[in-house]
């Protein structure tokens, strides 16, 4: 990997100057006036529309128009230019998403997912939360909120480090309108791909309803081939989905939206590649470890493939009830996610240089076989909200009172499930002999209670002050079940008994504003956040010290904030500073069963830190020209040890970033009548990381990852309602690292799953 070093920092040091510590929205080039005006944008942070200047918490906020100028259709594309958001991205199934640096991996998220007022992601940490994330299709968006800090007071447990949230348009009661869309792109080294998305709003009883539908195909390229199969650009692919909302206002004052979505995804390979590694000695990686195999092709040889698939659905009705001296909202939801997916653990490493596949080979089978598991992650939630909101005019004593109340129920029931088989490589059977691999199931449910109140008191013109709380009941139960087999070490299906667990909560945040100087204001919070608790699975021959149960984590975030404009509009300014502390960390700990198997369960451990500052702002010096930049610096490292893991006080957290920064450029000019240019280029830098901790002294911990930039762009024309372009990623071919692992590859190499090569594409795109 090439180092940027101090032509980096430069450049960071020099965003840091310009923007100070902050974070905000950010426009395109044609919505110019509203880019450079934070007070212009509106966001829903706190469960009620208001001015970005509004809120004293930090918010970043991405318009619809953003989204699709920039070809910013999914999290990996639209995280980098939020200051102060990572993901790490497993491939085109998962993706963890981390804010401010609050990530030890594991099975819980530690960031929520909304879609308007639909929850979307596990409560229970029993499967894998933090990883089976919606990763929605931006198409027909509002905006992307993200909301950093926790935010458990409003949105509950799984928002102990933010929340990222879907606004998805209303159906529009006043017109008919429609889009449509259509791509066509190339990946080096790979396949083309492309796709349609459409969209269409009819209004009906005399403006009183509306329907809005949209939908979505896309063929995704593959650039891995799969040798071993014999099959190239095996990592392709295909997405498809749509959602349909109808709004009906029968009078002046009740709205009622009820909603329905589906998103599919299907993917014939993994998307990872083989890379030199240190197999055989991961203690001593040599010079070369991080360089491309074969020669620099991107390959990944697996005996029967990788293959996934995912879905998420949910269905939504909400209704706004306005009763004159307040607001009354009921939300009431359905939502599955599932996600099946095979993967052939043939290479994966039981010890440095000896694999799950040689060892079963000579160990179990006595012939050379290849080695796969099956997983189901699977969750269905049932959640109803109420909560009624003051009028904006209420007064007390003189001063003015926004405040709101709200009760919570959550529903959750979640399946997952382990499965391995073994195939002998001559004939293609799954060997049965002296035994079958076996496995296990696990279902389990998650039920919440809470309540939930803030309030705004307006001091003075200038003057606000906020607080807010909630209290939540949870109880979870989870039992598992294992099936015969000689990972499992037992001879029939047996039960383990059904664990269970209750917990009681209480979050709290606070805040301070003061508006001056037009709508500039500064700001300071204080808020807490968790993440629940929960029973653990039951490991066979479990030793004496196993947990059968984990407690919640905690954490209290400290930040303080600047928003505001200068020279007549012309530069906007949003900056934060802040302080995370966190203990008593849910960790992933191994443990070794009966029959020898290790097993990953939950647990707690250690304690972290993060502070640093996040940085945002838009100048536009002249019409049509604008420049914007958004970075964060982030110091994220554990200050209490955590022996399990191989970790101590002072190592970094995982997949955490120091520095990360997005400069954009972007123009745009008349060429004609009724028809304008534009074209934009973005620069990302991703800083140095580490990877996971590893609990195995076998095996190197936390790898160091990287550097890497990136270069984006596009230009194109608009003529009226139509518009065609053309747009790059990734335009110098970097091959910067997710992840990374000295073992785990065919033949002894390593494994790692890198950033999309060059992709080039066309779109055109039409609106009615």
């Amino acid at each position: 990997m090439r180092t940027k070093g101090d032509i980096i920092k430069a450049a960071l040091v020099c965003g840091v100057a310009f923007g100070a510590l902050a974070n905000a929205g950010i426009g395109r080039a044609a919505e110019a006036d509203e880019a450079s005006d934070p007070n212009m944008i509106v966001v829903t942070a706190n469960k009620r529309s208001e001015k970005l200047a509004d809120v004293a918490q930090s918010v970043s906020a991405i318009g619809g128009e953003e989204l699709s100028y920039r070809n910013l259709v999914r999290i990996e594309d639209f995280a980098a230019q939020v200051p102060g958001f990572n993901i790490e991205s497993g491939g085109p199934r998962t993706v963890r998403l981390i804010l401010r640096g609050v990530n030890t991996g594991g099975a819980g998220a530690t960031v929520g997912v909304m879609i308007d007022e639909t929850p979307f992601s596990y409560q229970s940490g029993l499967t894998n939360g933090a990883i089976d994330t919606a990763n929605l299709d931006t198409f027909d968006m509002a905006r992307i909120e993200v909301l950093k800090g926790p935010q458990g007071t409003l949105y509950g447990a799984t928002a102990e480090g933010g929340l990222l949230k879907y606004v998805t348009n209303k159906p529009n009661l006043e017109k008919v309108e429609a889009a449509i869309e259509g791509t066509g792109e190339i990946v080096d080294q790979g396949t083309t791909g492309g796709g349609i998305k459409a969209m269409i709003n009819l209004p009906f009883w005399g403006g009183k309803g509306a329907i809005r539908a949209s939908g979505f195909y896309t063929d995704v390229a593959g650039f891995v081939d799969n040798p071993l199969a014999g099959r190239n650009n095996s990592n392709n692919g295909r997405r498809y989905g749509g959602r349909v909302s109808i709004l009906l206002k029968p009078t002046d004052t009740l709205d009622v939206r009820l909603t329905g979505s589906r998103q599919d995804q299907k993917f014939f390979d993994d998307s990872s590649v083989e890379v030199v590694g240190a197999n055989a000695d991961p203690l001593h990686p040599p010079a070369n470890a991080y360089d491309i195999a074969n020669g620099g092709r991107l390959v990944h040889n697996s005996f029967n493939g990788n293959p996934s698939k995912n879905y998420y659905e949910y269905a939504n009705l909400t209704l706004d009830w306005d009763v004159g001296f307040a607001s009354i909202l009921s939300s009431t939801s359905y939502s599955r996610l599932s996600s099946q997916f095979r993967s052939d653990a043939t290479s994966t490493n039981l010890a440095p240089g000896v694999t799950y596949g040689q060892y079963l080979a000579s160990a179990a089978y006595g012939e050379p076989i290849s080695f796969f598991g099956r997983q189901t992650n699977a969750g269905k939630r049932w959640n109803q909200e109420f909560r009624i909101s003051s009028k904006p005019d209420l007064k007390i004593g003189g001063m003015g009172l926004d405040w709101q109340l709200g009760g919570f129920f959550a529903k959750e029931d979640i399946t997952f499930s382990q499965f391995y088989d073994a195939i002998s490589l001559a004939t293609g059977q799954v060997l049965t002999a002296p035994g079958p691999a076996g496995g296990s199931n696990l279902p389990g449910k998650y039920k919440e209670f809470s309540g939930f109140g803030s309030a705004t008191l307006h001091i003075t013109d200038s003057f606000d002050l906020t607080g807010g709380g909630r209290y939540a009941d949870t109880r979870q139960e989870s039992q598992v079940i294992n099936y015969p087999g000689l990972l499992t070490g037992v001879s029939a299906v047996f039960y383990n008994p059904v664990i269970k667990s209750h917990e009681n909560k209480f979050t709290w945040s606070a805040a301070a504003k003061y508006k001056f100087d037009g709508e500039s204001s500064l700001y300071a919070r204080v808020a807490t956040g968790y993440r629940s608790g929960g029973p653990n699975l039951v490991v066979p021959g479990a030793p004496a010290d196993f947990p059968f149960s984990y407690k919640p984590d905690n954490l209290t975030n400290y930040e303080v904030g600047l928003r505001t404009s200068l020279f007549d509009n012309k530069l906007a300014i949003d900056v934060a500073a802040f302080y995370i502390d966190w203990k008593d960390i849910q960790v992933l700990a191994v443990f070794q069963s009966s029959t020898g198997v290790p097993y990953t369960v939950v647990g707690n451990a250690g304690a972290a830190k993060s502070q640093g500052g996040e940085w945002s702002f838009t100048y536009t010096p002249l019409k049509g020209l604008r420049i914007s930049d958004a970075g964060a610096y982030t110091d994220a490292h554990l200050t209490a040890d955590a022996p399990g893991l191989r970790a101590f006080s002072g190592n970094r957290l995982p997949n955490v970033p120091k520095w990360s920064n997005a400069l954009n450029v972007d123009v745009e000019t008349p060429l004609a009548d009724n028809v304008k240019g534009f074209a934009g280029v973005s620069w990302v830098y991703t800083g140095k990381r580490v990877g996971g901790f590893n609990s195995n002294p076998a095996f190197a911990n936390q790898i160091p990852l990287p550097s890497y930039s990136t270069i984006n762009g596009q230009a194109g024309v608009e003529f009226g309602r139509y518009s065609a372009s053309l747009y790059v990623r990734n335009l110098a071919n970097e091959r910067g690292f997710n992840t990374f692992d000295y073992n785990n590859g065919y033949n002894l190499t390593g494994n790692a799953q890198i950033i999309q090569p060059r992709t080039v594409g066309i779109k055109l795109s039409a609106k009615y």
